[in-house]
């Protein structure tokens, strides 16, 4: 086996084992930012890319702690995981979102590995970041359009599921009241016949923007699919009826805005109306709530459509 120490004269092994200039100049050349502190947590050193990051000159870092540096909050989080590696010395890996000594709020990942002296003896660690963050951005667009329809921005179907069975499942454990208002609007084939479905768009941009200011911010409004809306209604403990009427104000105040607001972008400009069936929380599944508040909007369209039934 070939041994590079073997082929090196003794005193240019001790010139490179002793140099700290030799490896100041070998880690300023990766890319990466890498930092280095004692067991205290005061920092040794850094690379130029870790200048770069932070923002701060080698020189206005090493001998200081983070608590100096950088916010209490970050600081602290900081300090625990550096004592949770020196407790348990080995490798550590977290992700974390900071903000840099400029105000720039970035995502990165520690990979951080603690050293021992020589004694055997935890001396300090070596961390390297990574930015993570147009990998994290990626991410959250990926999540939001998962969960955002694209038209309105609103909730989309798969979303509103998860969440209507989630805040279902939470009225059963807290025994509050829970119901959902089921919104179709009505005529919406004419708008489309008569104008196009580019001012069908417009058309229900206008809609889910006036629900939307017609609603409170406990209330949840979802775009079910085509013409269809939901919007999901929570309350504190009280008798059903008390409640029922709660939920048809809600309905009511949605129906009436809209009424009052009517489409522009055609002329002359258009009243929107819709139907809404409403349906409450008696203990039944989810799946039957959205059964019963569907039968609920075809007696509202019987009714002669732009009306609220149960």
């Amino acid at each position: 086996m070939y041994d590079i120490q073997s082929q090196l004269p003794q005193d240019l092994l001790q010139f490179i084992a002793g140099d700290s200039h030799l490896l100041q100049m070998t880690i300023d050349t990766l890319p990466v930012p890498i930092f280095y502190k004692d067991v205290q947590g005061i920092y040794l050193g850094c690379n130029k890319a870790f200048e770069d990051f932070i923002k701060l000159k080698r020189e206005e870092l090493v001998g200081f702690s983070v608590h100096q540096l950088f916010d209490k909050e970050l600081a602290d989080i900081y300090q625990a995981a550096d004592q949770a590696l020196f407790s348990n010395p080995g490798i550590q890996i977290y992700e974390k979102q900071i903000r840099t000594s400029v105000g720039e709020d970035v995502y990165v990942k520690f990979h951080k590995t603690s050293f021992n002296d020589s004694n055997g003896n935890v001396a300090g660690l070596i961390g390297v970041i990574f930015d993570i963050t147009e990998q994290k951005k990626l991410e959250m667009k990926l999540q939001r359009k998962a969960a955002y329809d694209d038209l309105t921005g609103l909730l989309n179907r798969c979303e509103g599921m998860r969440i209507g069975l989630e805040r279902f499942d939470n009225a059963i454990a807290t025994g509050n009241d829970f119901g959902l208002i089921m919104i179709d609007v009505d005529h919406f084939k004419e708008i489309n016949d008569n104008y196009g479905h580019g001012v069908g768009d417009e058309a229900l941009r206008h809609i889910a923007m006036t629900l939307a200011q017609s609603i409170t911010s406990n209330e949840i409004l979802i775009r079910w699919g085509g013409e269809e809306f939901i919007v999901l209604v929570m309350a504190g403990t009280v008798d059903s009826k008390s409640f029922a009427h709660h939920l048809q104000k809600t309905a009511e105040q949605c129906r009436q805005t809209l009424v009052q607001t009517p489409f522009t972008q055609v002329t002359p400009a258009q009243t929107i109306t819709i139907s809404c069936g409403l349906a409450y929380f008696t203990r039944k599944s989810w799946e039957q709530l959205l059964h019963d508040a569907d039968l609920a909007l075809y007696r509202a369209k019987d009714k002669g459509r732009n009306t609220v039934s149960f």
